[in-house]
């Protein structure tokens, strides 16, 4: 499977769905478009929240300077809001996504399921239309 990458919420949220692999390079170039849909949405919602399905995902770079380096580019976005990463219950990927975040101080979360990824980004942004109906 490829990765996917699409509005799941017009404007609000992206849904980031990663192959079964994926290496620094393109990791970097997935990111890059995260970062411009960020970018393009419409500024009346300053803030873009990014949901990553991890749950195919199997082989991924664990080195945190290296990841942290190549997603520079979209965690210094000023209109990037929450980051929420679901779908696989890994203690490295909760272990690299948690020294990442607090080395940019952004709000990245790890949840096992969906539903908690959902239910939680609904609790943080009330503006949201519930995410369960939106699947």
């Amino acid at each position: 499977m490829d990765y996917d990458i699409n509005w799941f919420v017009e404007n609000r949220v992206i849904m980031h769905r990663y192959a079964s692999t994926v290496d620094l390079e393109e990791m970097g170039e997935q990111l890059a478009i995260v970062n411009d849909m960020i970018n393009a949405a419409d500024e009346q919602y300053p803030l873009v929240h990014v949901l990553m399905n991890a749950e195919n995902l199997k082989e991924y770079p664990k080195q945190i300077a290296k990841v942290g380096r190549t997603a520079k580019v979209l965690l210094d976005n000023p209109r990037l809001g929450w980051v929420i990463s679901y779908g696989r219950d890994d203690r490295m990927i909760k272990f690299v996504t948690s020294a990442i975040g607090t080395m940019f101080k952004t709000r990245f979360r790890v949840f096992s399921t969906e539903q908690e990824a959902f239910e939680f980004l609904n609790s943080v942004d009330e503006m949201l239309p519930d995410l369960k109906s939106e699947e």
